[in-house]
């Protein structure tokens, strides 16, 4: 999540004011361990103002003069932004101000909303490698997609962010739904809320960011004697109320934790399914079928129950089951579902060795199986889970002649790089052959699939890996049931 604190006129023109909002939301950012960037806007108002008006009475010429700042007075800003460890990013609203973008080496560009068809700025600011997060509020789906063909044609990373123009917004005009049509028209890249809902109403923050918002923006300030806030400007007693909130929503939301950890939730489910029995006594070397068996409660240790009915059925018994006795795991002797998994488990561990790659028993390792174990020769690879935390590091291992389907990921950025073999790399139907030591970068909701001819070994690193992020392209992957998708295997 990218925090982007808008300081706009609330620093009043002032330095020293600028400075107390940086260190104050700073402070914040380092309490809570956020990602977060302070924005500034950039006008060259000897320009942006036509000579006719610079005396004027006009509302925003009389504001934009009487918060002027040099560039000389930026450079101080941003120095102190970065002193702070927050990102620096700025609004550019003419093109005589882009060159601040480069002497200031600004880390993110923002654009505003009234610049969302201003097509003399946006086909320069395409032309600059930076992160671009673009306001939509008031655009029409045909002016976005003439904006996303312009930035994806000079190959940028941007975002997208919905917003409503209205100082301040009530909630009621939050057109929170628009979120979910911008996912919808644009799946490859970030979607964010740019709010400028009233800190006197509760927030409409946590729903967007509950649809999927992975960036959000909110205007601050520090009131003063002499300063007072806007309508839709808040301090940093609200914005930590609003990051523990969202904190909850992380919480409850659990996405962090595996289904295969909850450890506590499995336990509970296991006492209420339905156990193995046999329905007659069956001697060892017997084929189970699935009149041998019945289910009823409870379910003994080590005993399997009705969800390992396609481990049982075909099944070898290796022991005597008498009738009504329950049926073990370590009553099955071979099963020919078994018997596949060992061979493969063999070829990987064959490719992980080519590697260099050590397995420790910490580690976990999965087969994803996506159309089933019965074509993972075909469609699939193997997952070596290294770590997971704020940041993620897998072991990818990709059989000769296989691909992994085309999918995106909402939230998470990785990068590959290639360790041994060979693979290509499809991301939105663009094919890169991978290099060993030189990684290449998966921008979130970028569409990427990958293959290799002899086999392979990669290295993914990447933000933390959360549950349900990955959306395939071929829907009747997740129609398939979890433990036939993803099959825990010991490669130790």
């Amino acid at each position: 999540m990218l925090y982007t604190f808008e300081m706009a006129n609330n620093h009043m023109g002032s330095v020293s004011h600028a400075k107390k909002i940086i260190d104050e939301f700073a402070e914040l950012a380092r309490r809570y361990d956020l990602t977060a960037a302070i924005k500034l806007q950039f006008r060259q108002l000897k320009t942006f103002i036509h000579k006719d008006y610079h005396e004027s009475d006009l509302k925003y010429v009389k504001r934009f003069k009487e918060t002027e700042l040099t560039k000389e007075q930026f450079v101080e800003i941003v120095n102190h932004i970065r002193v702070s460890s927050m990102k620096t990013m700025a609004t550019p609203f003419d093109n005589e101000s882009l060159e601040w973008l480069s002497t200031l080496d600004i880390d993110i560009i923002k654009i505003a909303s009234c610049s969302i068809d201003d097509w003399p700025l946006l086909e320069e600011v395409s032309k600059i490698n930076k992160k671009i997060i673009i306001s939509t509020a008031g655009a029409h789906f045909d002016v976005l997609k003439k904006v996303y063909g312009l930035f994806k044609r000079n190959k940028r990373q941007f975002a997208f962010m919905h917003c409503v123009g209205e100082y301040p917004t009530p909630p009621e005009n939050a057109n929170l739904n628009r979120i979910k049509l911008l996912q919808q028209a644009f799946p490859d890249i970030e979607i964010g809320f740019s709010t400028h809902e009233s800190p006197l109403v509760e927030s409409v923050t946590p729903y967007a960011v509950a649809m999927g918002c992975t960036i959000i923006e909110k205007h601050v300030g520090l009131p003063t004697e002499n300063v007072t806030l806007n309508a839709y400007s808040c301090t940093s007693g609200y914005m930590e109320n609003l990051i523990k909130t969202l904190g909850a929503l992380e919480v409850v939301t659990n996405t962090n934790t595996p289904y295969y950890e909850r450890i506590g939730e499995l336990e509970t489910l296991k006492k209420l399914k339905r156990g193995a029995y046999a329905r007659r006594g069956l001697e060892a070397g017997h084929i189970l079928e699935p009149n041998d068996i019945y289910y009823a409660m409870p379910v003994k240790d080590g005993q399997l129950d009705a969800s390992n009915f396609h481990d049982m059925v075909g099944g070898i018994l290796c022991n005597d089951v008498s009738r009504d006795e329950e049926i073990l795991r370590e009553d099955i002797a071979s099963h020919e579902k078994e018997a596949l998994i060992e061979e493969i488990k063999t070829k990987v561990k064959q490719l992980l060795n080519q590697a260099n790659i050590t397995i420790t028993p910490m580690d976990k390792a999965q087969l994803s199986a996506h159309y089933g174990l019965e074509k993972f020769y075909q469609v699939g690879c193997a997952i070596v889970d290294k770590i997971n935390r704020e940041y993620c590091k897998k072991i990818i291992v990709v059989l000769p002649g296989q691909s992994h389907p085309a999918h995106h990921h909402i939230k998470k950025e990785e990068t590959f790089e290639l360790l041994t073999g060979d693979c290509t790399l499809n991301m939105n139907g663009t094919d890169v052959e991978l290099r060993q030591g030189v990684p290449k970068i998966i921008f979130r909701k970028v569409q990427h699939s990958f293959k290799s001819n002899n086999g392979c070994v990669v290295e993914e690193i990447s933000t933390t890996h959360l549950l349900n992020d990955s959306k395939y392209e071929d829907l009747s992957i997740n129609k398939l049931d979890l433990a036939e998708r993803k099959i825990k295997v010991d490669l130790v």
